[in-house]
């Protein structure tokens, strides 16, 4: 190339942004890249006006031209905003071609715009190149998510500026060309690589299978099914003509989860008369590809029911079958306090038929307020499927529920066992017992006793206390902290933290491919790019999943290595070690250290009819492995619940108005809290709890005159 420079090479001020120098090149594609790569530096984009290829190229400023109005407009109609960027740019250069080379040549060189504060402002600089595009192709056939797929982009190449909004319109012209028959056009006219071919031929094969499968064994199976699914379940009166619906993905084990096809059945049809033609087909993200054939008169047409919860239950729980009942017991439960934001039941057997539970076990159900349309429940029913990552069901008051499992025999057992529950609940209430508790004794005083808002109607205490702590006949629930109280603060620091730190490799090595374990390392990598950008010492880059898993989980374990050394205790961390901590305790290699009073003391509370709880800083789930495997045996059924820093922090006022306001206690007095930790005693006795200081071998030293009742052993109470 062959530039001459007659212009100033540092940039002038502000308004004045230069035009790229002028000269010969060997190619029009070098002139072009000279310009583009030149424009940059100075805070524009260019894009070609008009062409000629063997001929003559006009290039303009990306911002020249003006806002054409493209939509019919009128009165009644939805105005749209017609901001541009556009400003009708003068700035043009030409290049010409000359024998063998290209003549670039300046028509004018001014703007009338400010430089632009980041590349990222210009369309042209967020486009994918033909790797980047069948990248997205292949990962959108696998189910990833647009932020999934913009970080591994990202990781193959550093410097990229498109965001997740450009994600989203390469899967729109995916799915358009799916359902069109046509594929887009490559951004790049050089030949892809044959490694991209191969990405290519892999993404036809799964693209193309949709349109196959539709009229495939399989589909027409999960339709058979799906129709006698309808015809039994309308039996059991959980689906009406109006309402109530069920969603089965096609399994195929040659297509991911994510992108399998959706079978789906319509409403305001006779559902006990349905047959396979009735049933819709569904892309995997929710478009309809296949409609049923009108029926004869006096059927109606068939209407699809709203799609959007089904769809939200499918991508945040990788649901393989959703049933949605319109039950009268599961609409009745709700109604039962209309305040209650959770339906809690324990100690029933059907209880064991939802996965992750035990008879022992309490079944929490959240509960969603209902709106005009179901697609209207979408925000609640994220957060509430957010807020309860292991429920497999949630309530919608005054109407139903939706339930879900991973193949349509899992959501159909669990349907029949959550309403076997809902209606014992109902049942129980009638005869005025408490169903959310493990004796399922009277309802204090006949009132309803209910998972958030239960009411025990506690009198005043009165009379003086004795060296020993009496709890009084109105003070019924008792809440424990773990650490220093019920179990050895050694046991965390010289058990359980080491278990974590030495067996965390061999854990992300024998169980990488699992979805929870790769939602970890998702929010180690989220906590770690944080770290990286705060400057945390001990923080190091996460290597690329294209580098091999080895690289990946050395990576991950130098850091973790650098979080358990600084003592640090942060979400990402601590859900790893449960999970670590989990197969330990299954495996029998971890039991559960308690001191010697506990066992005792525990049962002791549960034969008085007194509600114990826990309240520590480690998840609940693993609350719940230490007590069912202590050195004492399983104790959890001496236990109500359990209570983590999901709910707040121990030292804040406000946590302990959370769990009062969950376990139901209407009188703070009327709970006993026991603890290691002052601050956290003082934050409970602000909230008017009653609180005690648990001393014990190996807790901290507390002030002189700290004003709190302290006991050695909990047989003391």
């Amino acid at each position: 190339m062959e530039v001459r420079e007659d212009q100033d090479e540092e940039r002038s001020p502000e308004k004045n942004m230069l035009p790229p120098p002028v000269g010969t090149f060997p190619t029009r594609e070098k002139l072009l890249k000279h310009v583009r790569d030149f424009a940059l530096t100075q805070g524009y984009m260019v894009s070609i006006k008009d062409s000629a290829k063997d001929r003559y190229v006009t290039i303009a400023c990306d911002r020249s031209g003006v806002y054409r109005k493209r939509l019919k407009t009128g009165e009644g109609m939805r105005q749209r905003k017609n901001n541009s960027r556009l400003t009708n740019c003068p700035f043009e250069v030409v290049g010409k071609k000359d024998e063998d080379s290209w003549t670039l040549t300046i028509k004018n060189g001014e703007h009338n715009h400010e430089p632009s504060k980041d590349t990222s402002d210009h369309p042209s600089c967020r486009r994918f190149s033909e790797e980047e595009v069948l990248l997205i192709r292949e990962m959108t056939s696998a189910g990833k998510r647009p932020r999934q797929i913009l970080k591994a982009l990202k990781q193959r190449n550093p410097n990229l500026v498109s965001d997740s909004r450009n994600v989203y319109n390469i899967k729109a012209k995916i799915h358009r060309e799916i359902l069109s028959g046509k594929r887009m056009e490559s951004s790049s006219s050089s030949p892809p690589s044959s490694a991209i071919n191969d990405v290519l031929r892999r993404f036809m094969t799964l693209e193309q299978q949709p349109m196959v499968l539709q009229n495939g064994a399989k589909v027409t199976d999960t339709k058979t099914l799906a129709a006698e699914l309808c015809c039994r379940i309308y039996s059991l009166g959980w689906f009406s003509v109006v309402g109530g619906s069920i969603a089965i993905k096609v399994h195929d084990e040659s297509v991911p989860k994510p992108a399998q096809l959706i079978i789906m059945s319509p409403i305001g049809v006779q559902k006990e008369r349905m047959d396979a033609e009735d049933m819709y087909v569904l892309s995997s993200d929710g478009y309809i590809l296949s409609t049923p054939s009108l029926n004869p008169y006096p059927h109606k047409p068939l209407k699809c029911s709203d799609i959007l919860p089904f769809m939200k239950v499918f991508e945040m729980c990788n649901a393989g079958a959703v049933v949605h009942s319109l039950g009268m017991q599961s609409c009745i439960v709700t109604m039962l306090n209309p305040s209650s934001k959770e339906f809690r039941i324990t100690h029933m057997e059907m209880i064991k038929g939802i996965p992750g539970h035990g008879y022992h076990d309490e079944l929490v159900v959240p509960i969603i307020e209902d709106t005009a349309h179901e697609e209207g429940l979408m925000e609640a029913l994220a957060e509430a499927i957010s807020a309860y990552p292991k429920t497999t069901a949630i309530l919608v008051r005054n109407h139903g529920v939706y339930i879900w499992g991973e193949s349509w025999i899992s959501a159909k057992t669990q349907a029949e066992c959550y309403h076997y529950l809902f209606d014992a609940a109902i049942k129980l209430h009638q005869l005025g017992l408490d169903w959310s508790t493990r004796s399922h004794g009277p309802l204090q005083n006949a009132r309803v006793s209910w998972g958030c808002n239960r009411n025990f109607n506690r009198a005043p205490k009165a009379g003086a206390q004795s060296s020993d702590y009496v709890i009084e006949p109105s003070q019924r629930c008792v809440l424990l902290d773990i650490e220093g109280t019920t179990t050895p603060i050694s046991f965390f620091t010289d058990v359980l933290v080491p278990y974590a730190h030495d067996n965390v490799g061999k854990h992300f090595s024998s169980t990488y491919d699992s979805e929870e374990t790769q939602n970890d390392i998702d929010f180690l990598r989220s906590q770690i790019e944080n770290d990286l950008e705060q400057g945390i010492i001990g923080a190091l880059p996460i290597c690329p999943d294209y580098l091999g898993k080895e690289l990946v989980i050395a990576s991950l374990v130098a850091n973790i290595d650098a979080m358990i050394s600084a003592d640090r205790s942060v979400p990402s961390l601590k859900q790893l070690q449960d999970h670590v901590w989990r197969i330990g305790f299954q495996t029998n290699q971890l039991v559960g250290v308690l001191f010697d009073d506990v066992a005792e003391a525990l049962e002791r509370w549960h034969s008085l009819g007194f509600n114990v709880y826990i309240y520590s800083s480690g998840s609940r789930e693993t609350q719940q492995l230490l007590f069912a495997n202590s050195n004492y045996g399983d104790l959890r059924k001496y236990l109500c619940g359990y209570f983590d820093t999901s709910i707040g922090n121990k030292n804040e006022i406000h946590s302990y108005i959370e769990i009062l306001r969950t376990v139901g206690v209407d009188k703070p007095a009327d709970m006993l809290f026991i603890t290691d930790v002052l601050q956290e005693a003082v934050a409970a006795r602000a909230t008017g709890l009653e609180a005690i200081i648990s001393i014990r071998p190996g807790n901290g030293t507390l002030p002189e005159n700290h004003g709190f009742r302290t006991i050695e052993s909990l047989l003391e109470i």
